[in-house]
């Protein structure tokens, strides 16, 4: 074996493990083979999954006192009483927010927006803004937070302002707020069927049981239903940006809000499709999560998210486009902040050992580490050290900011185990927020540490490819591809197909391409079966992969249309030498 080659095969930092390999299914179809792995062997349940329809939404009115707050919030609009939406500051809160807004304001409501500002206020409901607003008498919405809001609550009852909360987060059963109604899927005692909805999944069904309760009916007038129509796209931005699972519902109102977001009668939502240059594009959730979702981010990291909830609500057609366009500002200066930040953490990291098998969990905290994004670098540590990471700005004597987890690992699980030592903490498995004393940093990071290694193995912390099925490149068919694709929209709980071909040859030698030869297009060869795959940030490896090698790919199958031609490509995961 040439020795370059060896050198791919020995320094593969990625483990590859192969899920789901049952001999019993060889004979079927490559689609058959992902949809029994992903559990859909009925072909009801497959077709269900492939071919999802609003019919399949489950009644809002099962979700726990959802009915009580429509009809509060009818009553408040015949009284002509106020009504005040008080939403979280990110894409969930934000669309959870608009969506409200406007079902509230065709009902003729008279109702306001409230978004805390990240920096001076903190996450979720807070003592000042809700004894503010209860001195208008309002009725008071919380969207996408509120379910841990036990002093705003108490403060809103002793004023005698009702307050229906919205939520979610990770609550305690035990101590919940004292509400006019709390709306939450996974509220004790709940039969609601879906506990996965995000904050704008839960306003989207207020939405659509408050319309019914206001019109009467079951079935809806069509300006309302047409305005439920439009409501499912901020619906589908909301749940992709939050990362819950995209099954069931969430799965029913990411694939028809996407599917519909580029017909939209919204002004604000087609002047961020068009700052984002997606107009003719096909939107996936890809483009949620890397351009639509970012920009309405950037709001609430850089400044105050109140621009985006305007943009999404009342603002014209020409304030639309000044807001759409000062949100890609605000963005690239995000970005520009992020890689400064990334960078000063990355050195903490190495610096202090936290990358070492024996240091799982990453706590990292800096002066003047913009809080805004210190979430985000806290997801570039995870990507890059493959743990459980904490960032956090040190502001006095305090230190507070986010943290993001692995697979395996529940943050909000291990921050309710160093509780003592948190002044403040909230969110679910996968992210968090907290804040703590700068005297307590120190032990907060020994006992946090102590949880994490005793569930994480040293094994864990290498980069993992997990390989849905094996195949050959005859079965890469352009149909089957296009069969795959089917199972979108991918995202948590419903990942994109890794797959892996084994023994292919590389049929001549790599081409480098993008600024500095940084990605690999690799020319592919099985049988008669000649396919092209893209290696991203695997330009290094060009001359390590002379013509003729022998490699076992691991890969995600795409359509590629290029001048009116679709082609079949394959998207790199990893790549090593063939054993065989």
């Amino acid at each position: 074996m040439p020795h370059a080659l060896q050198n791919i095969e020995s320094g593969m930092r990625k483990r590859w493990q192969f899920d789901h390999q049952d001999p019993n299914t060889q004979s079927m179809s490559l689609m058959d083979r992902l949809l029994h792995n992903r559990g859909l062997d009925d072909p009801q349940t497959a077709s269900l999954f492939l071919n999802p329809k609003l019919s399949q939404l489950h009644d809002p009115v099962d979700i726990p006192n959802l009915d009580r707050a429509a009809k509060r919030i009818k009553q408040a609009i015949h009284d002509q009483q106020p009504i005040v939406i008080y939403g979280d500051y990110d894409v969930d809160g934000i669309t959870a927010s608009a969506i409200l807004w406007h079902m509230l304001t065709l009902a003729g409501a008279c109702v306001r927006t409230y978004t805390p500002h990240r920096i001076e206020e903190g996450y979720g409901l807070n003592n000042e803004a809700i004894e503010t607003l209860c001195q208008a008498n309002p009725l008071i919405i919380s969207v996408d937070c509120g379910i841990t809001a036990i002093e705003p609550a108490a403060i809103a009852k002793a004023q005698g302002v009702d307050l229906i909360i919205t939520d979610h987060h990770e609550m305690d059963p035990d101590d919940l707020p004292d509400a006019y109604a709390l709306v939450h899927p996974r509220l004790p005692g709940s039969t609601y069927p879906f506990g996965d909805l995000c904050g704008a999944g839960v306003a989207f069904k207020l939405a659509w049981q408050f319309a019914k309760v206001h019109c009467g009916s079951e079935r809806l007038p069509n300006v309302y239903k047409d305005l439920m129509v439009q409501l499912v796209s901020l619906a589908a931005l909301g749940t992709v940006a939050d990362m819950v699972p995209l099954v069931d519902e969430n799965r029913i109102i990411t694939t028809f809000g996407l599917h519909g977001i580029k017909h939209t009668k919204m002004l604000g939502l087609n002047a961020l499709i068009d700052a984002s240059k997606l107009r003719d594009e096909k939107i996936d959730a890809m483009h949620v999560g890397f351009c639509l979702g970012p920009r309405l981010n950037a709001a609430g990291r850089m400044g105050h998210a109140k621009d985006a909830v305007r943009l999404l609500t009342e603002a014209d057609r020409d304030q639309a486009i000044d807001i759409a366009q000062f949100l890609t500002r605000e963005n690239e200066a995000r970005r520009r902040t992020e890689r400064e930040i990334t960078q000063l953490a990355t050195e903490q990291v190495t610096e202090n050992g936290y990358d070492h098998p024996d240091s799982r969990m990453i706590v990292v905290a800096g002066e003047d580490w913009h809080p805004g994004v210190v979430g985000i670098v806290a997801s570039r540590l995870v990507e890059a050290f493959s743990r459980p990471a904490i960032v956090m700005n040190i502001d006095g004597d305090e230190v507070h900011g986010s943290a993001r987890s692995v697979e395996g690992i529940n943050i909000h699980e291990a921050l309710t185990h160093c509780k003592d030592h948190l002044l403040t903490f909230g969110g679910h498995a996968m992210a968090a927020g907290l804040r703590l004393r700068i005297d307590q940093l120190d032990a907060f990071r020994q006992t946090l540490c102590e949880f994490i290694n005793e569930r994480l193995a040293e094994e864990d912390l290498s980069p993992m490819v997990k390989i849905e099925a094996t195949c050959s490149m005859a079965e890469l068919s352009l149909d089957q591809v296009r069969q795959i694709e089917r199972m979108a929209p991918f995202g948590q709980n419903n990942p994109t197909p890794v797959l892996c071909i084994r023994q292919v040859t590389i049929a001549r030698p790599p081409m480098r391409m993008g600024q500095a030869g940084k990605h690999l297009r690799i020319p592919l060869q099985q049988g008669a079966c000649q396919r092209t795959a893209v290696a991203f940030s695997m330009g290094d490896l060009a001359d390590q992969l002379p013509a003729g090698a022998v490699v076992d790919i691991a890969f995600k199958p795409k359509t590629n249309t290029w001048q009116g031609r679709t082609s079949v490509d394959l998207m790199i995961e990893d790549i090593k030498i063939s054993s065989s």
